[in-house]
């Protein structure tokens, strides 16, 4: 893949969220470069705006629940410690606090403890979750969800539970399936052109091919982006990621945060 141009791509959703101390976040920032997938590609700016702090005696998550959004951790130290468990003596991995295209690290938050968040992790297995340190990483709201079905050959994306995107979408063959579960959209890379396999616009997300561990220079990570063949939408026919038009990634590209939800369903 040729390198990406500055773009100027910004996601909207990300609201601040003041809990346990901690101050506010913004996810993402423009950039330019390029990324190797199982067949997709991923830089976003989001501009979050304030919101008042959640009840101490409301949980996190019930919080998110009843408001339809989901929560987005974000690395504020140079390295982040991910624990098997809260409290345990070492950590089993570490992530630095940029992703390596000049964006910084996010993370899907699944569960909260006093001074611990348990997030979705953008490594193999697929779906694995581990606890970072509430000092380590700062919390937003993201009110965006995007639900992939395999079966359907359909992208539905959703703002504060109510749909605002219906396209089709092409999917991997059988013999270099798209992974199903929860994951989250981890990077946004703006391409050159938009003649490409990718389109104009591809995201990085926490999913990776159960098929490729090397795809074109990159871990075979799954990808979210667009296409030069939208004939094909609506078929298995890519090596794991998830195709859509041109003009519904573009869309996307300026409107998702970097940590919203991607739920892959057969």
């Amino acid at each position: 893949m040729s390198p990406s141009s500055n773009g100027g791509a910004s996601g909207r959703g990300l609201r601040r969220l003041a809990v346990a101390g901690l101050g506010a976040v913004l996810v993402g920032a423009g950039v330019a470069a390029t990324l190797s997938l199982a067949s997709s590609a991923t830089g976003t700016r989001t501009n979050p705006s304030t919101m008042r702090p959640a009840s101490a005696r409301v949980t996190l998550q019930r919080a998110a629940a009843a408001s339809k959004r989901a929560v987005v951790a974000t690395a504020v130290r140079s390295r982040i410690s991910v624990y098997h468990t809260p409290g345990a003596r070492r950590p089993f991995a570490h992530f630095k606090k940029s992703n390596g295209y000049g964006q910084p690290r996010v993370f899907l938050v699944k569960k909260r403890l006093a001074g611990w968040e348990q997030v979705y992790l953008p490594m193999r297995p697929d779906g694995v979750t581990g606890w970072v340190r509430d000092s380590s990483v700062s919390l937003a709201y993201d009110p965006y969800r995007v639900v992939v079905s395999l079966g359907r050959h359909m992208v539905w994306v959703y703002k504060s539970g109510s749909r605002i995107l219906a396209t089709k979408a092409g999917v991997g063959r059988s013999i270099s399936a798209t992974p199903t579960g929860t994951y989250f959209l981890v990077m946004l890379l703006k391409q050159p052109t938009s003649n490409t396999v990718y389109g104009p616009y591809a995201f990085g997300t926490s999913a990776f091919s159960t098929v490729y561990y090397h795809f074109g220079g990159g871990p075979g990570e799954i990808g979210l982006h667009g296409t030069d063949d939208p004939q094909a939408l609506g078929t298995n026919v890519s090596h794991g990621c998830i195709r859509i038009a041109n003009r519904a990634i573009a869309k996307l590209a300026h409107r998702l945060p970097l940590g919203t939800p991607l739920i892959i369903e057969k």
